[in-house]
């Protein structure tokens, strides 16, 4: 078994880029699991802030009533020390203070008076929500300037401006509902775990499994290998028995991960379907890193083979955006790829697309047939590139 230690020995030196997909992989579905994916409102962020009006005019306190609608007014003392402390704490997320002459220098729209500031601000980290109302300050200062130089007075450019900041965009909420009963044991906020290991199997197994064939493969290891006692049947089978066992135990890391997010060992007919489905990619994935490795690429070229390989078809299979949202027009050449099956068997499993277990079963199927293509692809490919001859060895009578 040299062969097959061997193959473990550089599979170890190869799997930390691996892990980088698997840990990311896990710290994002994770916490989505524990939370749930159902949203059914949206509200805006608030910010706690503490306003300090050095101006004391009417277009500044129009300021900061507007402010206040859509944001919590705190009532601090203007004290650096008491401020940084209630930031710290978290009291207070931004603090505005509206400079002396605010009233009068909000309409003039002088060059030189536009370069200067006419707020004060300070926040402890950048957020969304802080980097909002900075635009939201500077979107307001330019409207009313606006409005000003259109022909308005102050009062009405204020009043206007607001009335258009006030318009609410319109938010809505797609739902993926096919309309079947959907499998209380396979709920929406855990088949995305599913629907999104295509991604990382690829590209686990691609990182993984194709370099360490690599270095089997070279001319060197193939000369070393003619002049040992291993036989070339020998050397084939411990290879291909090092890369069962390394898919095996990259796919069943997965599945133990999922059965933690899920909350123990999966129920219902539903799940454990899903499991075979993506037990039947991984071996797909490997199929293609096998298939990728034959032609002997550079290892950076690996690399970029992973990133095609693995966002293009997660992209147009419907990995990242559900197909339901995909054209047709992509949706029919997403159909000449295995992972638009794979989803396509995930989506009816949860209850997201219409269809029965025969369209599950049909889907798999068709995914088996995309494995089989890939072995024989790779077969076809590995028999017209040989990697180094066996050594002759020449008999010479004795004289």
């Amino acid at each position: 078994m040299r062969v097959f230690n061997l193959f473990f020995k550089i599979a170890k030196s190869k799997l930390p880029s691996g892990l980088i997909y698997v840990i990311v992989f896990f710290a994002i579905c994770f916490p989505i699991s524990q939370a749930g994916s159902s949203q059914l409102s949206f509200k805006e962020t608030e910010l706690k802030i503490a306003v300090f009006d050095e101006d004391g005019s009417a277009e500044s306190k129009s300021l900061v009533e507007h402010i206040a609608k859509n944001n919590e007014i705190k009532d601090i003392k203007n004290d650096p020390k008491l401020i940084l402390d209630a930031m710290y704490y978290e009291q207070i997320d931004y603090t505005l203070t509206i400079k002396k002459g605010y009233g009068e220098r909000i309409s003039d729209t002088d060059k030189d008076a536009v370069k200067e500031p006419l707020f004060e601000t300070y926040h402890l980290h950048d957020s969304y929500a802080t980097a909002m109302m900075e635009q939201y300050l500077d979107e307001y200062v330019r409207m009313v300037r606006s409005y000003v130089a259109g022909g308005n007075d102050t009062a009405g450019a204020i009043k206007k401006t607001q009335e258009r900041i006030d318009k609410k965009a319109e938010v809505s909420f797609a739902e993926f509902d096919s309309g079947q009963v959907k499998d209380e044991n396979y709920p929406d906020d855990f088949s995305f775990v599913f629907r999104y290991m295509p991604y990382v199997l690829i590209s686990v197994l691609i990182n993984v499994l194709c370099p360490v064939l690599l270095v089997m493969r070279k001319k060197d290891q193939r000369y070393r290998m003619n002049c040992s006692s291993t036989n070339m049947k020998s050397f084939t089978g411990q290879v291909f028995a090092g890369s069962t066992v390394l898919v095996l135990a990259i796919w069943l890391l997965f599945m133990i991960g999922a059965m933690v997010m899920y909350g123990g060992i999966f129920r219902g007919t539903n799940c454990w379907i899903a499991v075979l489905n993506s037990f039947i990619f991984g071996l797909i994935s490997a199929a293609l890193a096998i298939l990728i490795a034959s032609f002997s690429p550079s290892e950076n070229v690996v690399s970029m083979i992973t990133q095609c390989v693995g966002l293009g078809m997660c992209f147009l299979c419907g990995v990242f955006v559900p197909q339901t949202m995909l054209s047709e027009g992509v949706l029919k050449a997403a159909k000449f790829l295995p992972a638009y099956w794979y989803e396509k068997v995930n989506d009816i499993l949860s209850g997201n697309q219409s269809g029965t277990m025969g369209d599950v079963w049909m889907g798999m199927l068709i995914e088996v047939g995309f494995l089989v293509a890939l072995i024989l692809v790779t077969a076809f490919v590995s028999m017209q590139r040989p990697q180094g001859s066996t050594l002759k060895i020449r008999k010479k009578s004795a004289a």
